[in-house]
């Protein structure tokens, strides 16, 4: 037994040394990407907003890199021990490769497992900290101040078109049109329809519109009335909030969240496929960590030992792995979000793809 606890120690701390290094290689990789994107933008706004950004940036960095550090690490530990013959030494003591390894793949779920708490609690709060930063960098940059801005988009009761939304004077210039719609009827039937030239927010859900026309429909669909108005209060479903951002980022929101909006969403008739899809990849993605450790283990015992054999079948498995994983989920997410294939399996086909992978190489390697 004692000598089972040594060898989890020795194995454990060169894991450890081995993903804290490629976690911290990853992380410096992929930070300077971001920060070499956001010194594109030409923009007036105080450089700590962007400081501030790339280090929200940095707990979603952290998770996307986990999956590729645990295998990284785990490849080349147990492809390290394979080349010393260490492991051999271990095999000949009468201890299994799966219990030599217990540790590692322990390590490994336990990375998972947290990885799912360090998504809700940290990764979450820091993206909307993180979009709110860069939003108010680019505040006043050229591509800012140059864009058209002009949307429609279907409210909870209503079709609205904006010309265009001060966000900060919370008014409408250009055109604001309303086209109120039956909620329940199936096709939906438009009943009112307001074309104003501006309007002013009154309250979250009242808005004072000026010089508006206001068109009343009949079953049939046809002009049952026309009013002009000088100026129009008007009362909507949807706040002001609704308006600044019509869609919430699936990014932004916990599981709770995404589960309280697909409720919502669906509720009042709308498509929750986005959230839906963000909803299992956010479950599925964490637990890679142990399917990757899984197929980093093996492929470190496998190959030669004659020129290094182990160390560079599992540099090349490791490598074409995450490519491969990360090129699936992509992937499936956009499957997903097209309606192409069902929420569930964009967010898990990757992982059960993987996780078979994995099964098969640990029937093939028995020891």
């Amino acid at each position: 037994m004692m000598y089972i606890r040594k060898l989890d120690r020795y194995f454990g701390g060169e894991l450890v040394k081995g993903f804290l290094l490629a976690l911290f290689a990853f992380l410096i990789i992929f930070l300077s990407v971001t920060l070499n994107d956001a010194m594109k933008i030409e923009t007036k706004e105080p450089k700590q907003f962007m400081y501030l950004y790339l280090i929200t940036t940095i707990p979603s960095l952290i998770a996307l890199s986990a999956p590729a550090a645990i295998m990284f690490s785990v490849c080349f530990t147990v492809a390290q021990f394979t080349n010393a013959r260490e492991l051999v030494a271990v095999f000949a003591s009468g201890v299994s490769f799966y219990r030599a390894i217990a540790f590692i793949l322990g390590f490994a779920f336990l990375v998972s497992v947290f990885l799912v708490a360090f998504q809700e609690f940290v990764v979450v709060p820091s993206n909307q900290l993180s979009t709110n930063y860069l939003a108010q960098y680019k505040k006043s940059s050229r591509k800012k101040l140059d864009v058209v801005w002009q949307r429609s988009f279907r409210g909870k009761q209503a079709f609205y078109f904006i010309q265009y939304l001060d966000p900060e004077k919370k008014e409408v210039h250009g055109g604001f049109h309303i086209l109120f719609f039956e909620k329940n009827s199936n096709p939906l039937k438009p009943t009112r329809m307001i074309e104003a030239k501006t309007a002013k927010l009154v309250d979250n859900y009242d808005w004072q519109l000026q010089l508006a026309r206001e068109t009343f429909f009949n079953d049939d669909l046809s002009i049952r009335d026309v009013k002009l108005h000088v100026e129009l209060p008007v009362h909507v479903t949807d706040s002001i909030d609704f308006f600044l951002r019509p869609r919430r980022d699936p990014q932004e929101m916990t599981l709770k969240e995404l589960t309280e909006e697909i409720e919502a969403l669906e509720a009042d008739g709308f498509s929750a496929t986005l959230y839906r899809v963000r909803f299992h990849s956010s479950i599925a993605f964490p637990f890679m960590c142990f399917i990757v450790a899984v197929v980093g283990s093996v492929a470190g015992n496998m190959g030669s030992l004659r020129s290094g054999g182990p160390l560079i079948l599992s540099l090349l498995l490791s490598t074409a792995t995450i490519f491969f994983y990360m090129l699936s989920i992509r992937i499936g997410q956009n499957l997903g979000e097209n309606d192409i294939v069902s929420p569930f399996v964009a967010g898990w086909a990757a992982t059960i793809i993987f996780g078979i992978i994995a099964i098969g190489l640990v029937i093939h390697h028995r020891r």
